[in-house]
C-alpha cells in the first residue's frame, strides 16, 4: 500500500486551526493459490473472492478543528464520505458472485477526536475514529484508536506507535480482514528545506478471530510549506 496525504492547515484566532487531510491511496493485492501441501493451482472461478490487482483513488478526507489549552491540543472533526465504496462483499460472496473487499471510503461521516500532550521534548498523542451508523450499502465501519508517544532529541523523534481496530460489519456480518491490534517503533529525522523523513518497524501485530496481520518496514516523507 502506498499512501499520499495532502494536509492544509488554516490558522484561526486564539492559536486554533482548521485542518483538512486528503489521502490518496494505491492498494496493490497479490494473490497466489496453493494446495494444502504448497503446490500451486488455479481454482475454478478463482477471481470471485480475491484477485491480483492494483486499485487507486482518493480515500475519505478528514476535516478537524484543533485548539490549544496550555500543554494540550484538542481536536474534533469528521471524515467526509467521498471515497469509493463497494457493494456488500459478504452477501455477494455467499451468492457465489464476483465482489470486491477493498474500499477507499466507508460511506458514512465518522466523527474523530484528538488529544495531544507536550512537555519540553516529550509528547503523547491519541486519536479516535468513532462511527455512529451503517452506510446506505450496509457497511458499519470499525472503531479505531491510534496512539503514539516519545521524545525528540535534536533532529530526531523516537516514538512508540500503536493502533486498535474493532471488527467492521456488512449488514451485521463480519467483514474479513478487519479487527486487529498492532504497534511498533517509528523514527523521524528533520532534514533541511522543511523535510521530515521517517521509518517504521512493526513490533507486534495480531488479528481477531485467529487472523494474522503483519506490516513490513515502512518509510515516510513529509514536506511542509508555509504561506502567510
Amino acid at each position: 500500500m502506498t499512501h499520499v496525504e495532502s494536509v492544509i492547515d488554516y490558522g484561526l484566532p486564539n492559536n486554533a486551526q482548521l485542518e483538512l487531510r486528503v489521502p490518496y491511496d494505491v492498494k496493490a493485492q497479490h494473490v497466489r493459490f496453493t494446495t494444502l501441501d504448497g503446490v500451486p493451482f488455479t481454482p475454478v472461478d478463482a477471481d470471485i473472492h480475491h484477485r491480483t490487482e492494483t486499485l487507486r483513488g482518493i480515500s475519505d478526507p478528514t476535516l478537524m478543528l484543533q485548539w490549544p489549552v496550555q500543554q494540550w491540543i484538542f481536536g474534533a472533526g469528521t471524515t467526509i464520505p467521498i471515497g469509493h465504496t463497494v457493494e456488500d462483499p459478504v452477501r455477494l460472496g455467499n451468492l457465489g458472485l464476483k465482489h470486491e473487499h477493498i474500499q477507499f471510503g466507508s460511506g458514512t461521516f465518522e466523527p474523530r477526536l484528538l488529544a495531544q500532550w507536550t512537555h519540553a521534548s516529550v509528547f503523547a498523542r491519541a486519536e479516535a475514529t468513532i462511527p455512529l451508523y451503517e452506510s446506505a450499502k450496509g457497511y458499519k465501519p470499525p472503531y479505531v484508536v491510534a496512539w503514539s508517544a516519545g521524545p525528540t532529541v535534536r533532529r530526531f523523534t523516537f516514538m512508540l506507535d500503536g493502533q486498535h481496530q474493532t471488527v467492521a460489519h456488512w449488514h451485521g456480518l463480519t467483514d474479513e480482514g478487519t479487527g486487529f491490534d498492532a504497534g511498533g517503533v517509528r523514527v523521524l529525522i528533520a532534514l533541511p528545506m522543511n523535510i521530515t523523513a521517517g521509518v517504521y518497524r512493526e513490533l507486534w501485530s495480531h488479528g481477531f478471530d485467529e487472523q494474522t496481520f503483519h506490516q513490513k518496514t515502512t518509510v515516510s516523507l513529509m514536506i511542509t510549506t508555509t504561506r502567510h
